[in-house]
C-alpha cells in the first residue's frame, strides 16, 4: 500500500492503536487497477468502505436515457463511497473509473462502524467527509440543472484553467461536444472567452 493509515482523511488525528488493532483484525484487500478500469459499477452492492491510496479516479453516472456526465475527479489519498456505504439502498449511484494507475484499499464497513463508535476523532472526519460531498453535489447539481451551457463553460475554465480539450471537457460537462463547440465559438465571438496556446481562458 502506497500511503499511511494516518495520511487518509478519515483516519487523520484518530486513536493509532485502536484504529490498527481493529483494520488489523478485520477483512480487507488492496486493489489495484489501471487507467480505464472499472472500480464500480453504478447499481451495483456497496457494502465495503473504497480508500483511495495513490493515483487518481472519476466518478461517471448513466441516466436512464443513456446520458452520461463525469460528476467528480479524486486524487489519492482520498475515500470514496463514504455517503454510500451505509445507507439504506447500499448500491453505488456512480460508476468509478481509474483515472491513472491507482491502488484502493476496501475496507469491511462494520470496522469502520467500530472505529467510528469508539473515536470521536474519526467520527468527525467522516462527518465532514459526508458533508463537503454533499456540498460539492449541491454544487454540481446547480450547475447542471440551473446554469446555462455558456455559464458552465466559464465556470469549467475559472475552476480548471485552459479549456484545452473540448472532447474531454464535453464529457466532463455531459453535453455533445458539438454543443460545446458552438458554445465556445459562441462566447469567443462576444469577447468572454479567448484562445491562445495554451488553449480557451476568460479573455
Amino acid at each position: 500500500m502506497q500511503c499511511e493509515i494516518f495520511d487518509i482523511p478519515l483516519f487523520r488525528g484518530g486513536n493509532g492503536g485502536l484504529i490498527e488493532k481493529v483494520l488489523e483484525n478485520s477483512p480487507s484487500r488492496y486493489s489495484t487497477y489501471e487507467k480505464g478500469d472499472i472500480i464500480a459499477m453504478q447499481g451495483t452492492p456497496c457494502r465495503s468502505l473504497y480508500v483511495l491510496c495513490e493515483g487518481s479516479v472519476y466518478a461517471r453516472m448513466i441516466s436512464e436515457e443513456g446520458k452520461e456526465f463525469t460528476l467528480d475527479t479524486l486524487s489519492a489519498p482520498e475515500v470514496l463511497a463514504s455517503a454510500f456505504v451505509f445507507s439504506t439502498q447500499g448500491i453505488f449511484p456512480v460508476t468509478i473509473i481509474a483515472n491513472s494507475s491507482c491502488g484502493i484499499w476496501i475496507l469491511n464497513r462494520e470496522s469502520i462502524f467500530r472505529i467510528i463508535q469508539e473515536d470521536s476523532t474519526v467520527l468527525r472526519n467522516y462527518l465532514t467527509i459526508i458533508s463537503d460531498h454533499s456540498m460539492f453535489l449541491s454544487t454540481r447539481l446547480n450547475e447542471f440543472a440551473l446554469q446555462t451551457l455558456s455559464s458552465r463553460v466559464t465556470s469549467y475554465i475559472e475552476k480548471n484553467g485552459a479549456l484545452q480539450n473540448l472532447q474531454e471537457a464535453a464529457f466532463i460537462l455531459g453535453v455533445a461536444r458539438p454543443s460545446l463547440s458552438r458554445t465556445v465559438a459562441q462566447l469567443v465571438g462576444q469577447g468572454i472567452l479567448k484562445k491562445d496556446v495554451t488553449g480557451y481562458t476568460i479573455a
